[in-house]
């Protein structure tokens, strides 16, 4: 399977909220890529693919479930960030503010990755991916800037 790479946040937040939650896994991280997959059912594969490039922040837990009820993933302008979160993510760093809505046990709150380029792509709905499968699909042109 080639994948059919698609990006931006809004076209990424309809591609979750497709489904009625979705679990989340971070699979794969390097000096400079990540690798999201969410997930209905962890034992039959997973729907969806998120690739984050030049990554220079990373707040997220290992795993998150979220409900899809409401925006999931969201780009932030760093303008509307407080200022200690702003110099946090920006310490060195530079790229765009993605963020994942979590549920947490007590009460929601926001997962944050920092990184210059993100991509994603999608099974057909209702269907699931291999684990195995494209698990070096963020491979170097993607690294360098030559997405494609």
């Amino acid at each position: 399977m080639t994948p059919d790479y698609k990006t931006g946040e809004q076209a990424l937040d309809a591609a979750i909220r497709a489904y009625p939650w979705m679990n989340f896994h971070l699979v794969a991280y390097d000096e400079v890529s990540l690798i999201v997959r969410g997930t209905l059912d962890l034992s039959y594969g997973y729907q969806l693919q998120i690739e984050f490039g030049d990554v220079g922040y990373l707040d997220c837990p290992m795993t998150w479930r979220t409900a899809t009820h409401a925006q999931v993933f969201s780009k932030v302008d760093p303008a509307t960030l407080r200022d200690d979160a702003r110099e946090r993510f920006f310490d060195g760093n530079g790229g765009e503010v993605f963020r994942f809505a979590v549920e947490g046990v007590h009460r929601p709150w926001f997962a944050h990755i920092v990184a210059a380029r993100m991509r994603f792509f999608a099974a057909a709905h209702g269907e699931y991916l291999s684990w195995s499968d494209q698990a070096g699909a963020f491979d170097s042109r993607c690294r360098a800037g030559r997405e494609g």
